[in-house]
C-alpha cells in the first residue's frame, strides 16, 4: 500500500532530518487520514525527489523524521505540452487534473475564436492560480513528484509558439485523409493543441499550419474538448513505452 503523500513548497535541503508539516497538511494527516505516530509518509516539493520517513504528532504540530530520499522514475519519457483553449471552469479543472495524471509536463491555456470563456487581468491570474492548485493536488494523488507548469497565453498565436519536436493540432476540421504524424522512437518532446467546444476555426487551423503544426484527427471519432488532450497523452505515452501495450 502506498504511503500517504504531502506536498511542501520548499527547497530540497529543507527535507534533511526532521520536517514540520504545514498546518493544513498536519490537520489532514491527523484528522482526515487518522494517521498515528510511527506510520510512514512521503513528502515531495514538486521538483522530482521524494522523501520518506515516520510521522510524529505532538500537541502543537506534526513532524516527519526523514530517513530516505529517492528520485523515482515516474515521469513520462516524452515531455508533453498540452495547449488547451479556454472552456468552462468545470471542464478546465477536469482537463488539468487528468492531463497531470496522464503525465503532461506543461499546460498552456489560450483563448480561441470559439471560446465562450474569456478572462483577463485579475480574473485570469486567479483562475490560473486555481488551475495550478488543481495540478498540484493531482500530483499528490497520482504519485508524480514533478508538478506540471500551467501558463496562460494572451492569444492563440502566442500559444502556437510553444516548442516541441512534433506539434499536433487536434482539429475536427482537419482533412480526414490527411496523414497522421508519426511518433518516432525516442522522441523527446511533443505538443498538442485542443480547441474549444466548437473546435478551431478554419482560419486558426490555417495559421497553425503556417506555424509548423500538423492538423489531424486521432481516429474515426471526434473527441470532446475535455477528452481530446487526455486521449492524445495516452496515445503518445503508449507509443513511447510509458504504458504497456498489452
Amino acid at each position: 500500500m502506498a504511503n500517504p503523500r504531502f506536498y511542501i513548497d520548499a527547497p530540497d535541503d529543507t527535507f534533511e532530518g526532521t520536517v514540520t508539516l504545514p498546518p493544513k497538511a498536519a490537520h489532514h494527516a491527523g484528522r482526515a487520514l487518522r494517521l498515528a505516530s510511527g506510520e510512514r509518509v512521503d513528502l515531495f516539493n514538486g521538483r522530482g525527489k521524494l522523501w520518506s520517513g515516520t510521522i510524529e504528532f505532538t500537541a502543537e504540530s506534526a513532524l516527519v523524521h526523514v530517513d530516505r530520499v529517492e528520485e523515482p522514475p515516474v515521469e513520462s519519457p516524452v515531455r508533453m505540452t498540452l495547449v488547451q483553449s479556454w472552456v468552462s471552469p468545470e471542464k478546465m479543472d477536469w482537463i488539468v487534473e487528468k492531463a497531470t495524471e496522464a503525465g503532461v509536463s506543461r499546460i498552456v491555456v489560450t483563448p480561441a475564436e470559439r471560446s465562450v470563456t474569456r478572462l483577463s487581468g485579475d480574473r485570469l491570474e486567479k483562475r490560473l492560480a486555481k488551475l495550478r492548485e488543481t495540478a498540484r493536488a493531482a500530483v499528490e494523488q497520482c504519485g508524480r513528484n514533478v508538478i506540471p507548469s500551467v501558463d496562460g497565453a494572451a492569444s492563440l498565436d502566442e500559444a502556437l509558439r510553444t516548442e516541441g519536436v512534433l506539434r499536433i493540432l487536434l482539429a475536427p476540421g482537419a482533412k480526414a485523409d490527411a496523414p497522421r504524424p508519426a511518433i518516432e522512437p525516442g522522441i523527446s518532446s511533443i505538443a498538442f493543441a485542443v480547441g474549444p467546444e466548437g473546435g478551431f476555426s478554419p482560419a486558426e487551423i490555417e495559421r497553425a499550419e503556417g506555424a509548423g503544426w500538423h492538423p489531424t484527427l486521432l481516429g474515426p471519432r471526434v473527441f470532446r474538448t475535455e477528452t481530446a488532450g487526455l486521449a492524445c497523452a495516452v496515445w503518445v505515452s503508449t507509443l513511447a513505452g510509458d504504458f504497456p501495450k498489452r
